[in-house]
């Protein structure tokens, strides 16, 4: 069986097939109109073949944030229409005396309240009238609204009046999304904002995945969610919300294998591609995971690789503001038009900068392949360099720079402002720009080494087909810890553990396959936050140990209140079987010496291709190593050697 993985992203479609345990990979220009048109594109070598394929998708994401997503309802308890338009007291801008607050996601004259009414014991004082619900459809239909999210109080103790509303609406055609189907849990706020996105998803991804899945002629297709697992299009289609960063996470994930090769344990991500920069962390070997997410403004509780991004990418546009300062991003040109060197805009972006200072070679861009134009690029920066009073070349790093300041606070939010010192992590750059940007963002950081692996440009491709099987579920609890209280908890576990081992029983493995893990939500009486620790003989010991090192202090165990409770079941794929190769030592064979623009002044740089770079070669900056995906700068403070899995080491 061949394996596909694909991740679509804002500027390039990348492709990484895997035939025999061997890779091959292919780069495409995404189509933004129709992101499916690139996919088939890629797969027409292998439209006779039989294949299954693991897709990354950006839909979810593009929808949310171009605000085009399904029109959508918001259907609560009579007296709480307002939720949404209340939300939290949190203040992003606290000192800002011209602070708005931003649009909520359903505008008021979609808010109903419900005549139905659940008690926080689970009784249900009052059922909804079915006359009332049936009259309410009408309405929405005649305001041509597609799809409605419930939320009822209490419903994560008794859903019994969402399932009744939500079967009305349903039979009338709508696209439906009950809260306690998708996030049963107390905190009313959040629970709403979660239902009402998968509503207004569902229809987007729905139609997304229809057209794939045709085009696709019966072949398995799966789809990587925000956490790292892949799950089918039947249930993604249900639960469209888990895909909101469903690209990126394709990159952490072959990091976190990739590493695991070499015994690197603490790891920083930084994929950087036309659009964007995302970045996160790898502690111990193990991926950081939240449920303390956010998309713009809205919080997202729902469990998701704890990935920062900055609108800092390749294709980000250079400007000069009103104050005369100048600006990158977060305005993208996208794959189309694109940086003015693909000829076809007169944008001045972060590629043409690099095309400018001579770091992207024009005959070495994609190994040739996409033909690029550095007399626009030169064009475009000029006008910038006019309106700033510096020449070309001084513009060009200017403009490096400034994408290089934003990615740096990035890399300091998911590091330094969580107690963790960068220095004592390995940088693992990649995406079609993350090397150009690496050992500038080292040197920034005190970050000693740098891992640049092979196909870099493709690397949330390859994470696809190495992700494993995931399917999380959740179930307030609200009780003090008392004796006796663990019985309690298993029958609940049990219970939540059969559900979850029926999810992946469906995916296709049999039980004996699946590994479920069980999780506590806890907290001290009086707080507003929990701490998640795995159920275990001693979970009450391990709550205060690792309450003491956030916080250092612990109180009593009748102090504690186990909140949430958390099952993750687990279906692991066959992996990928990665050889070593001989190591031969000596000096790397260089291509060219080319006079590059750098830190202020020309310099000699050393020019290799990549594919020429053999296991044990070493070199010493500053040199560019050009690959048919990715470009990597080594600057003169680090030496670099390529290990036996081909992967580039930069020692400062």
């Amino acid at each position: 069986m061949i394996r596909i993985g694909i991740d679509t992203g804002g500027t390039f479609t990348d492709f990484v097939f895997l035939e025999n345990n061997k890779l091959s990979t292919l780069k495409l220009p995404s189509t933004p109109k129709n992101p499916a048109l690139a996919i088939l594109q890629g797969l027409e070598l292998y439209a006779g073949k039989d294949f299954e394929l693991v897709h990354g998708t950006t839909v979810s994401t593009n929808a949310f944030l171009q605000k085009k997503m399904a029109g959508c309802a918001f259907l609560c308890t009579k007296g709480f229409e307002h939720i949404l338009y209340i939300g939290r007291q949190n203040r992003t801008h606290l000192f800002s005396l011209e602070a708005r607050k931003p649009s909520p996601i359903v505008p008021l004259s979609l808010c109903f309240g419900i005549d139905e009414r659940t008690l926080k014991d689970g009784t249900v004082r009052q059922e909804p009238s079915r006359a009332e619900i049936e009259t309410l459809a009408r309405k929405l239909k005649e305001k041509k609204i597609e799809a409605v999210g419930i939320l009822f109080l209490h419903s994560y103790k008794n859903p019994q009046n969402e399932q009744f509303t939500a079967k009305i609406l349903r039979e009338q055609g709508f696209h439906v999304t009950a809260s306690h189907e998708i996030l049963p849990e107390y905190r009313e706020y959040e629970r709403a904002v979660v239902t009402i996105l998968n509503s207004a998803l569902k229809p987007v991804i729905s139609g997304y995945v229809d057209n794939l899945q045709k085009a696709l002629r019966g072949k398995k297709l799966y789809i990587i969610q925000s956490n790292g697992g892949v799950l089918s299009p039947a249930r993604i289609v249900k639960e469209p919300i888990h895909t909101i960063i469903s690209g990126p996470a394709g990159g952490v994930i072959a990091a976190q294998r990739i590493a695991g090769l070499k015994d690197y344990e603490n790891l920083i991500t930084l994929d950087m591609g036309g659009t964007s920069t995302d970045v996160s962390v790898i502690k111990a070997g193990e991926i950081t995971l939240s449920r303390q997410g956010t998309v713009e403004h809205l919080p997202l509780r729902l469990p998701m690789i704890d990935i920062a991004t900055v609108g800092a990418g390749g294709g980000s546009i250079a400007r000069i503001d009103r104050g005369g300062v100048l600006q990158v991003g977060p305005e993208s040109a996208g794959a189309d038009p694109g940086p003015a060197c693909y000829g076809k805009s007169n944008l001045p972006t972060v590629s043409d900068a690099f095309v400018v200072t001579g770091v992207v070679r024009p005959e070495m861009f994609l190994g040739g392949k996409i033909k690029i134009f550095p007399a626009g690029s030169r064009a475009a920066i000029e006008k910038i360099a006019a309106k700033i009073g510096r020449n070309i070349y001084e513009t060009a790093e200017g403009i490096i720079r400034v994408s290089i300041s934003a990615m740096e606070r990035a890399l300091r939010s998911v590091t330094l402002e969580k107690g963790e010192d960068p220095r004592y992590y390995t940088l693992m750059p990649f995406g079609g720009a993350g090397g150009l940007v690496a050992a500038m963002l080292a040197e920034k950081l005190g970050i000693q080494r740098i891992l640049a692996p092979p196909g870099q440009g493709v690397f949330s491709a390859l994470g696809m087909l190495v992700a494993d099987f995931k399917k999380e579920l959740y179930r307030s609890f609200l009780r003090m810890h008392r004796p006796g209280i663990r019985q309690e908890l298993e029958k609940v576990f049990a219970e939540m553990s059969t559900a979850a081992e029926a999810i992946l029983t469906e995916e296709g493995f049999a039980k004996k396959d699946v590994q479920v893990l069980k999780f506590l939500e806890i907290r001290y009486k009086g707080q507003s936050y929990e701490l998640v620790v795995p159920f275990s003989a001693d979970f009450i010991a391990a709550f205060h140990q690792k309450h003491r090192r956030l916080y250092s202090y612990t109180l009593k165990d009748d102090n504690c209140e186990i909140v949430n409770l958390r099952v993750l079941a687990l279906g692991k794929t066959a992996g990928l079987r990665l050889e070593k190769k001989e190591i031969t030592l000596g000096e790397a064979q260089v291509l060219s010496r080319e006079k590059v623009y750098f830190n202020g002044r020309f310099r000699q740089f050393s020019i290799y291709r990549r594919e020429d770079l053999k296991p044990g070669n070493c070199f010493q900056g500053p040199a560019i190593v050009a690959a048919d995906d990715s470009t990597l700068i080594v600057s003169e403070k680090f030496s670099a050697e390529v290990d036996e899995y081909e992967n580039i080491l930069l020692t400062c």
